[in-house]
């Protein structure tokens, strides 16, 4: 369970990791508190937060959205959203990542804030999203370790951040004096978040998953289907999920498409083969390689004890999972498809019902197995309470299984992970 004492920590960690810029403050205290003593440094781990220009912005935001949290309107609308669905597929963009990210999958990055995403949230009862970074995530300084480990660092401490106060009672935050945050109350239970990793990194993206899962409180992990070029089958991937894997809390991996990359001569390349956008379309052929690369390569086998998110009921995936599947004998091919039904969830990001979403199912993939998502803020305004209204009014599903796609398979999937 998160608490007012991880976020005080998580923020005194932030400050600590950037001590270079706090020069009118004694080394070791602030506004009273001993530093060294209470909190971790991050740099005992290895990483700069300092390298960053973007970290100050980062603990501003923190520290905006928190005091116009604690409005009269704020509280007006934490009582009014009465949902239960639960989003499991869902984006911040705080405003210091859109600088860094202008474009993403070749479009521009929409603008995000907490209040557009809560009424959003409340227009189609939504009562809980699990907030994940969209592409490019922490990769956005190719090849340079230490700066997509502080940037992973500094992206879940800011999800963190809104999540830890968004899961506690109003009217019972005590101030914090490093940050100064004047909270009294914030919208309760409503945010949880995926942990952000810096693969290709496997010794740093096993570090920030331990911290980001049992410090910080994150309820999964989130890659995208590849980094720096590696997609997740690589071998040279495989230290991670074998730690992934011994870890006895199950932990769930949710995947999101992004960019292919090829390197060539040294240098990293876009690898879209057409003339449009690689969030219009290459996305979803994303997907479908990367599973197909998770398949082949033998993760998905090996490593059982992961259970996976797959995007927009599995992008392309299905389209070709038969060709790919029965060239790997019927032994192996009764195996993969048991995964695909056991192990692998299929979430509804985009407007994948009614007719996307037949594609899976044809499979026989149990509807137990599919999750509700939005994808805001990256899918095209207005496009919300359509997508929604294709899976409420899908009439092959049974009410019972619109509701369990709506909640109930998510709360059977993450358990007492989520904050509910």
């Amino acid at each position: 369970m998160k608490s007012f004492t991880s976020f005080f920590l998580l923020g005194a960690l932030a400050y600590t990791a950037v001590a270079d810029e706090l020069t009118d403050l004694a080394p070791d205290d602030v506004n009273g508190l001993n530093v060294t003593q209470t909190i971790v440094d991050s740099s005992n781990s290895g990483i700069d937060l300092s390298l960053l220009n973007c970290t100050t912005d980062a603990l501003d935001f923190i520290n905006t959205a928190a005091t116009a949290a604690s409005s009269t309107a704020a509280r007006r609308r934490r009582r009014a959203n009465t949902g239960n669905g639960i989003d499991v597929h869902s984006h911040f963009v705080f405003p210091w990542y859109k600088d860094l990210v202008p474009k993403t999958g070749g479009v521009d990055t929409p603008d995000w804030s907490l209040e557009d995403h809560l009424s959003l949230a409340s227009s189609l009862s939504i009562t809980k999203t699990i907030l994940g970074s969209s592409t490019p995530q922490a990769n956005i300084y190719f090849g340079n370790q230490a700066l997509t480990a502080a940037m992973a660092r500094l992206l879940n401490i800011s999800a963190a951040a809104v999540s830890v106060v968004s899961s506690l009672s109003p009217y019972t935050l005590p101030m914090n004096p490093l940050l100064d945050l004047q909270i009294r109350a914030l919208y309760p239970k409503k945010f949880d978040f995926f942990c952000v990793v810096p693969l290709p990194y496997v010794t740093a993206a096993i570090s920030e998953a331990k911290y980001c899962l049992d410090t910080l409180g994150g309820v999964g992990i989130t890659t995208m289907t590849n980094h720096e070029g590696l997609y997740l089958g690589n071998s040279a991937l495989d230290g991670f999920w074998s730690y992934v894997n011994s870890r006895t809390d199950k932990p769930i991996i949710y995947v999101h498409p992004t960019t292919p990359y090829l390197k060539v001569n040294g240098k990293f390349v876009e690898a879209n083969p057409t003339l449009y956008s690689s969030g219009l379309v290459e996305f979803y052929f994303e997907t479908a390689r990367c599973y197909m690369d998770l398949s082949y390569s033998g993760v998905l086998t090996k490593y059982t004890n992961i259970r996976w998110i797959a995007a927009h009921v599995g992008g392309a995936f299905p389209g070709i999972l038969d060709r790919m599947i029965k060239s790997l004998g019927t032994s192996m091919e009764s195996t993969l498809k048991s995964i695909y039904s056991t192990r692998i969830f299929w979430d509804s990001a985009g407007p994948v019902y009614p007719s996307q979403v037949r594609g899976l199912l044809a499979y026989s993939i149990p509807k137990s197995q599919l999750l509700l998502g939005t994808d805001f803020p990256y899918a095209p305004a207005g496009s919300y309470p359509g997508a929604l209204a294709g899976l409420v009014n899908d009439a092959d599903f049974t009410q019972t299984e619109i509701s369990n796609i709506l909640r109930n398979n998510s709360v059977a999937l993450f358990g007492k992970k989520l904050d509910l």
